[in-house]
């Protein structure tokens, strides 16, 4: 079996695959603070939940796009199961064509993003994360990933929001109910969720532009993709995948795997 991990800066998802299944999918809070003692404890009390064990898990793959938590998640990984998880970055081969500037810098849930969509569609596509930020991936006709744009996420607009304009509370993150808001709290949601959305369909019209107007296909994930889908203007056909990070890695564990053999 396959432990993989995603560490990002809100929260670091987890699954085991068993070949080619993912038998789960789980998340934690993402905390600099815990040691590697306790995300061990906390991993293996989800295997347990799923009947599994650290014993089970014969190799384990971790992105990170929180630096310091990449020897700490990879500490308490070996703890558990005592194998020496891959951690995705520099020298690991992803099957990439990266195309920009720096291809280190391009963050590893990005890279991971990225290889679980070209498994699934033909370029061009662009990938959507929902996520602490939003962010858009091209991969081109020619199937390079061109380019990348970021963009403040979901709740992080709305935390900023509530903690920077007094009299807007902290509101939970909801379907708007309506285009204009009545009350305070409609508003916000309003704002956020038809803001969002109408931010990604410029974008993606922006982007299909760059290309002479060739419609890519648009593969989206992250915690707040399944909010913000059904209000933007194509939403049929933007493929939700809530697990891509995690199929993602589970490819370049075992392109890395094949490569060594």
């Amino acid at each position: 079996m396959l432990l993989v991990i995603s560490i990002e800066n809100t929260t670091t998802a987890l699954g085991v695959y068993d070949d080619d299944k993912l038998r789960f999918r789980a998340s934690l809070a993402t905390s600099r603070e815990r040691s590697a003692d306790e995300y061990a404890v906390l991993i293996a009390s989800l295997l347990a939940m799923h009947q599994l064990s650290g014993a089970k898990m014969r190799a384990a793959i971790i992105a990170s796009v929180v630096r310091p938590l990449s020897a700490t998640l990879s500490e308490a990984v070996r703890r558990l199961t005592g194998v020496q998880p891959l951690l995705v970055g520099p020298g690991v081969r992803s099957g990439l064509n990266i195309k920009t500037d720096i291809p280190s810098q391009v963050g590893a849930d990005i890279v991971a993003n990225a290889v679980g969509a070209m498994a699934l569609a033909e370029s061009p596509l662009v990938v959507v994360d929902f996520g602490t930020a939003t962010t858009l991936t091209a991969i081109n006709e020619p199937g390079e990933l061109c380019g990348v744009i970021i963009c403040p996420g979901v709740r992080s607009s709305l935390d900023a929001l509530s903690s920077h304009a007094a009299e807007l509370p902290g509101i939970a993150l909801e379907s708007p109910r309506r285009l204009l808001g009545k009350n305070t709290i409609d508003a916000m949601t309003s704002g956020i969720v038809y803001g969002q959305a109408a931010m990604v369909d410029g974008l993606l019209d922006q982007i299909a532009a760059t290309w002479n107007n060739k419609k890519p296909t648009v593969v989206a994930t992250g915690a707040h993709a399944a909010t913000i889908i059904p209000w933007c203007r194509d939403q049929a056909a933007i493929r939700l995948e809530p697990d891509l990070t995690l199929a993602g890695l589970y490819r370049i564990y075992h392109l890395n795997d094949r490569l060594k053999t």
